[in-house]
């Protein structure tokens, strides 16, 4: 680790060691990859010279600079993504080693980078809707297969999957797919019929595994049977579409939309356990919310009272009421259900 004047840091360089501010709260921690926004945090912090990260390469240390920006990544993933959509659309074919190579750089983030679980909330939509849906749902996908434990396989088969799963949209008329406002019952209904179309897109496709043809199909399957298009019940659901089913549901609500803000990950985490009864897999649904909770400890938050503080432990029971350091007390949410989460500070 090197002690660096903050004129001479760039871009793509480690924080190497925790940055508190004048109330003792976490601002920066350590590990974190310095960018333009983070800068602008130091300097506010009015820091003159930062610790870096250094690592040693033949006996001599050099700086280590992350060049792979999560950001760009993604918006590359949705591009890419977007011309396969309006190809199937116009009649193409869907090829799985097309598919593949569109997922591979994301799924290796996936696999190999610790803290992309946060990096979903951060992530900025950078095209329609369905795109940046897609892709998020896919990684969200991913991650949840990584922490069940699942093979290299199941985890490519999931993103393929999570990717392809609103795939059907593509036949959905462009004024209902596209109108900026809820749906009435009946363009609903239409919305409804995607899940099949999808199906008979994925089924008609060279080299697709029939289990990713299922996690297609099945996405809106509900655990109690109320869900579409064959009102399976529980454990009769594939994994796969009951996996894709927790990622749909926290993507749709931590991006932003016509007729509403996204969500803090910690709402949302409020919301998707109420869904979890009756809608989706409970067991999947603890893992996934306990785990994306867990990336969120010694983040900023502001509570619902206006005061400021420091997400420092996440309550396995209720993950989404977190122990909050203010100032110099302890704010357990779970014990005090007046006062929640209202937004994060980036």
């Amino acid at each position: 680790m090197i002690k660096m004047q903050l004129n001479t840091v760039k871009n793509g360089m480690i924080i190497g060691e925790d940055i508190y501010n004048n109330y003792d709260v976490l601002i920066i921690a350590s590990g974190t990859v310095i960018t333009d926004k983070i800068f602008q945090q130091i300097e506010r912090l009015g820091l003159d010279e930062v610790h870096i990260i250094e690592k040693d390469v033949n006996g001599d240390n050099q700086i280590v600079i992350i060049k792979d920006d999560i950001q760009n990544l993604y918006e590359n993933t949705v591009e890419s993504f977007k011309n396969l959509f309006n190809s199937i659309k116009f009649g193409k074919q869907i090829i799985s080693e097309e598919v593949e190579e569109i997922l591979a750089p994301m799924l290796m983030e996936v696999k190999h980078n610790p803290s992309l679980a946060k990096k979903l909330w951060q992530i900025e939509a950078c095209d329609e809707y369905t795109y940046d849906h897609s892709v998020t749902v896919s990684m969200a996908s991913a991650l949840l297969g990584k922490w069940m434990n699942m093979t290299d396989k199941q985890i490519n088969e999931l993103a393929i999957a999570g990717l392809l799963h609103d795939i059907g949209k593509c036949n959905i008329p462009d004024e209902i797919l596209k109108k900026p406002d809820r749906l009435t019952d009946e363009e609903f209904k239409v919305m409804k019929t995607h899940a099949t179309l999808g199906y008979l897109l994925v089924k008609n496709s060279k080299d697709l595994s029939n289990e990713i043809i299922e996690g297609v199909y099945q996405h809106h399957e509900k655990f109690d049977g109320n869900g579409y298009p064959n009102k399976l019940v529980g454990e009769d659901i594939h994994i796969y579409g009951r996996l894709i089913a927790i990622a749909d549901v926290y993507s749709a609500m931590t991006s932003n939309r016509v007729y509403r803000k996204k969500m803090s990950p910690f709402l949302v985490a409020k919301l998707v356990t109420e869904y979890s009864f009756g809608y989706l897999d409970p067991v999947a649904v603890n893992i996934f919310l306990q785990n994306v909770g867990n990336f969120y400890v010694g983040t900023l938050v502001k509570l619902n009272n206006g005061m400021i503080g420091q997400v420092v432990m996440v309550n396995k029971l209720d993950p989404y009421r977190p122990l909050v350091k203010v100032n110099n007390d302890y704010i357990d949410l779970s014990k005090h259900y007046e006062i929640e989460i209202d937004s994060l500070i980036d």
